[in-house]
């Protein structure tokens, strides 16, 4: 337990030059508190709640490539068709740690879609063995 006046006298602390901070009550009664409260509840949009903790799905959408996203995009993917187009065999190297994260769905389905006589292999690397 802390002896408040054995640290600081009572002059100090609770008279009239008291030189403690006083806590800031905006509120000045319960009733009031309770008041503003159901007011603000009724305003609450939880669509607009960054902080609200939901429930996450089982599988999340990877975050695209920061290299994809630049302005060079277009070119990249047009280089990487005309590659997948020449090649007879398509190899994506996948992180043993999170292979659904570093798959690229992308490629994936253009090869079932547009090119479905190439050949898609998944080889599991582990990058720090």
């Amino acid at each position: 337990r802390v002896h408040m006046l054995d640290t600081e006298p009572f002059s100090k602390t609770f008279g009239k030059k008291a030189t403690r901070k006083r806590p800031n009550i905006k509120i000045p009664d319960l009733e009031s508190m309770a008041e503003s409260a159901e007011k603000l509840g009724d305003t609450y949009d939880d669509s607009k709640d960054r902080d609200r903790v939901v429930d996450a799905p089982d599988q999340w959408d990877a975050p695209r490539e920061y290299i994809f996203g630049a302005g060079q995009s277009k070119r990249i993917w047009n280089e990487l068709y005309k590659v997948i187009d020449s090649s007879d065999v398509v190899i994506q190297v996948l992180d043993a740690r999170d292979p659904m994260g570093t798959r690229s769905q992308t490629i994936e389905n253009y090869i079932k879609k547009e090119k479905a006589h190439k050949h898609l292999m998944f080889v599991m690397n582990k990058v720090d063995l």
